[in-house]
């Protein structure tokens, strides 16, 4: 059974998500829904939801205030953002806090539901072999038709939330309690494509996003993304889309 909290003081959009949005198909089987960070906090001791998504500036307290209470009591619990807000200084320090994506109004409700059908992923991936290994890493499911589906699922969770720091196979492999060679094995056989690979196309789908839906600097869109060298980003861009970052910008604007 997984639960949501949806907290936007701006109470059209939130009727907006809560209708527009399939709950249940993303796998979610209850909505709860706060005007305000106080009222989300009593949300959060009633309900226990496992998925909180939050607007940012509201009455009363941020969202991201919200998202870093959450962390100190509950690190299990995961959070996205849904704002108006492009700042880069907001989408870092979300991201900071584990915030799993950052979802600019106005909502797209097909890319929110995508988020969501990872997150619930993350979350039944978790809950497979709960309490059977040491704290700070997933545990591992035991051998079986489902270990492969959890790795990649776990993994995927874990790029999603530090796109913007360096991800490692290393890395991977420690958080996930396995060997390197796994799951370099596991990304090949499941996904078709290596590590690197697939962590450049995230970084190139939130890049894509952030350039059609903001005004950031191309170079902030850089940095948002973990490309802190300007260039090598422009040319990871163009090779992979065949057109530089300021021309796709430029392709999504209304003629």
């Amino acid at each position: 059974m997984i639960k949501a909290l949806l907290v936007d003081d701006e109470i059209r959009v939130l009727r907006a998500i809560e209708k527009n949005v399939n709950w249940k198909a993303c796998g979610i089987d209850y909505l709860f829904t706060a005007g305000d960070v106080d009222s989300a906090r009593i949300q959060m001791q009633k309900y226990s939801p496992d998925i909180v998504l939050t607007d940012i500036e509201m009455p009363y307290g941020s969202g991201l205030e919200l998202i870093e209470e959450i962390r100190k009591t509950d690190g299990a619990v995961i959070c996205l953002c849904i704002t108006c807000h492009p700042e880069f200084s907001y989408m870092r320090k979300a991201m900071q806090l584990g915030s799993i994506d950052y979802i600019l109004k106005p909502v797209d409700y097909g890319e929110l539901e995508t988020v969501l059908v990872k997150a619930v992923e993350t979350i039944h991936g978790s809950r497979y072999g709960a309490g059977n290994g040491p704290e700070g890493r997933a545990v591992k499911p035991e051998a079986g038709y489902y270990e492969e589906d959890w790795f990649i699922s776990q993994a995927q969770g874990y790029i999603e939330q530090h796109l913007i720091e360096d991800i490692s196979v290393k890395l991977l492999a420690e958080h996930l309690g396995c060997s390197p060679s796994h799951v370099m094995r596991s990304f090949r056989k499941r996904l078709d494509m290596t590590v690197v690979e697939y962590v450049t196309k995230k970084r190139l789908e939130k890049a894509k996003q952030l350039l059609a839906n903001t005004d950031l600097p191309i170079m902030t869109v850089a940095e948002f993304t973990g490309y802190t060298d300007y260039s090598y980003f422009t040319r990871v861009f163009k090779k992979e889309t065949g057109i530089t970052p300021r021309e796709y910008r430029n392709s999504t604007k209304p003629a």
